[in-house]
């Protein structure tokens, strides 16, 4: 019998700048989300101005597809990434170098570049799954992601490892009662990301959170998916976790 794939029934919010914006309104949020502004010329000197490195992302679309990293040099000139490649270009080069990487039909972000934590050398940063099976959200799988050898995305398609939390958290934390409320924030703070959108959006029913720490530890939200993926939750060995997760979403849809 071939595989019927199930459609997920509830409200799906594409554009990464409006759910941006309705968590910036929230004072609790406000300051754990990186400056993101839309995608022009003047927007992307200005951040430049302002942030040594910014990304230009896509405003609809996952899985890492279309992000640039660009990062401010010594004597006017910047270094360009896109997908595995890098180039260093001077100011009048800036723009035609980053919009030969965009598509036309495209609408662009251009958001703050935050120093992530390392874990062997390599950045990282965490993904919080919330499903609403029911009347309430639970927090039902946090994971790492470490991004591939090369790369400068996380996303688990484009070659990033899962990792548990904790073993994550080590790299940046390094007393077990400090990563243990750690863990606890993020988990408040994920569920404070629920109630914010499900306000605004109340056909929301699972959200995944790509949430950043920088060398201190401060987390960064930057950015929620309305339709996360979960396949990466059963690489980590908890077979316990991922049979929650399938259950719940298995609910839901």
């Amino acid at each position: 019998m071939s595989k019927v794939r199930r459609i997920r029934r509830y409200q799906q919010i594409a554009s990464k700048m409006l759910k941006t914006r309705v968590l910036q309104r929230d004072p609790s949020l406000r300051g754990v989300i990186p400056e993101t502004l839309w995608y022009t010329r003047q927007n992307l000197e200005e951040m430049l101005e302002r942030h040594r490195t910014v990304y230009v992302k896509p405003d609809k679309g996952g899985g890492g597809v279309g992000i640039l990293r660009i990062e401010k040099r010594d004597e006017g000139r910047f270094r360009v990434c896109f997908r595995t490649r890098c180039r260093e270009v001077d100011r009048r080069r800036l723009f035609a170098a980053v919009e030969s990487c965009l598509s036309p039909e495209k609408h662009y972000l251009v958001q703050q570049g935050i120093p992530l934590a390392l874990y062997r050398g390599s950045p990282f940063d965490l993904r919080i799954l919330l499903q609403k099976p029911g009347r309430r959200w639970i927090v039902s799988g946090m994971v790492a992601k470490v991004a591939a050898s090369g790369r400068f995305v996380t996303n688990y398609c484009r070659g990033g490892h899962p990792l548990p939390v904790e073993i994550a958290l080590k790299a940046v934390i390094r007393e077990p009662v400090a990563r243990e409320w750690m863990i606890r924030e993020l988990h408040r703070m994920a569920e404070r990301v629920a109630e914010v959108l499900n306000d605004r959006f109340p056909g929301l029913r699972e959200l995944g959170i790509d949430v950043g720490l920088d060398r201190n530890g401060h987390p960064w939200i930057f950015e929620v998916n309305t339709r996360p993926q979960f396949k990466m939750f059963s690489k980590i060995g908890r077979r316990d976790l991922f049979a929650k997760i399938l259950k719940y979403h298995r609910l839901i849809v």
